[in-house]
């Protein structure tokens, strides 16, 4: 059995230096639902479930594996410390495993579980929503170990915030984005994914760092030593963004004497939030031949029982008003494609084996 029962899915080390005084105790934070802030919340009442990872005492200690290295390396980078190979490694995986293990990761997992039951006719069994969730995420969590090299390939690049105006975290922190899907859509291609090309993360490390790991094949920062200053309050403010479009319901900050300004950036971050985390579609089979099955979209309440039908659920990702200026589109950005629905990837995904299939050619986006 796990020995911690007060599991956290946003580890208390990423949020201390998010705290009051750095001292780790307690955390202002503002609610997107109430739109209020709240001060001095206790930090062990923060992203924490009973067992959330479940009651396995080897996935714990391969998380705390991971965990223990990520407070040394932040303290290192805030003072000035260089962004060697031990620092890529351990912010690339800590980012990549706090992607897979939030709440609201857990729950948009189980939100496509979940749709499964809502075919006409379907006896599967059906959990509550809090089950879904848990069985999502440690199913990830134990996935983890043969996918965390998936990021590898992507560059680590550490924004130090010179302006006046600070970074805050949330309840998923780790932020997946794609510029190149969101600016310069391919039909057909609804969504992305962790190996597909163009892939950015974003993760505010501190009041004044965030790491950004970004696919250098189509992106360029003009980092020095992986270290780039930002000034610009535009900046701050659309990495900021990020935070908003993607937390599931909270986002934290340091200072209480900064409330108005993050009440601002959530104001106007907000509206862009998607009103729904999937799209959910039903196609029933209406006539199959020697060339195949066709399948055409219907209703729910058009689908009768005892019919076959494919459910899909596509991922409602956050488009946002602005990007940092500091990240820009290579002039000889490119992907790898098949021109399938499997959509465009990354060359590094295709040599490790993380994306099947056969016919990938280099193509300029």
């Amino acid at each position: 059995m796990a020995d911690n029962k007060n599991q956290h899915f946003v580890p208390r080390v990423h949020l201390r230096p998010f705290t009051v005084n750095g001292e780790g105790l307690a955390i202002n934070l503002f609610n997107l639902d109430r739109m209020k802030a709240i001060p001095n919340a206790p930090v062990r009442n923060q992203c924490s479930g009973d067992y959330f990872y479940g009651q396995n005492k080897l996935l714990e200690n391969a998380i705390n594996f991971i965990e223990d290295p990520y407070g040394p390396i932040v303290r290192h980078l805030s003072d000035g410390g260089a962004v060697g190979s031990a620092v890529k490694v351990v912010l690339k995986r800590f980012i990549y495993l706090q992607y897979l293990r939030t709440e609201a990761a857990s729950l948009k997992a189980s939100e496509m579980a979940l749709a499964l039951q809502d075919v006409p006719g379907s006896d599967l069994p059906v959990p509550t929503v809090k089950e879904a969730s848990k069985e999502a995420v440690q199913a990830a969590m134990l996935n983890y170990k043969d996918t965390m090299r998936i990021v590898d390939d992507l560059t680590l690049c550490i924004a130090r915030n010179r302006s006046d105006l600070p970074f805050f975290t949330s309840d998923d922190p780790a932020i997946l984005t794609n510029r190149l899907h969101i600016q310069r859509p391919r039909k057909g291609r609804p969504s992305f994914g962790v190996k597909t090309a163009g892939a950015i993360f974003f993760l505010p490390l501190s009041p004044s760092l965030c790491a950004i790991l970004y696919d250098g094949a189509v992106y360029t920062s003009g980092h020095r030593a992986h270290w780039i200053d930002i000034d610009r309050h535009q900046d701050i403010e659309a990495l900021n963004a990020h935070q908003v479009l993607g937390c599931w319901a909270n986002v934290y900050f340091r200072e209480w004497g900064d409330r108005d300004t993050i009440a601002s950036q959530v104001e106007a971050g907000k509206p862009g939030r998607p009103a729904t985390r999937q799209t959910v579609t039903q196609a029933v089979l209406e006539k199959s031949d020697d060339w195949g099955e066709y399948y055409a979209v219907r209703k729910p309440t058009d689908i009768r029982n005892g019919e076959k039908v494919l459910v899909h659920v596509a991922t409602n990702h956050p488009a946002p008003s602005t990007w940092p200026s500091f990240l820009r589109f290579r002039s000889n950005a490119h992907a790898y494609s098949n021109d399938t629905g499997a959509g465009l990837t990354r060359r590094w995904c295709l040599e490790q084996g993380f994306v099947q299939g056969s016919g990938y050619r280099k193509i300029s986006v």
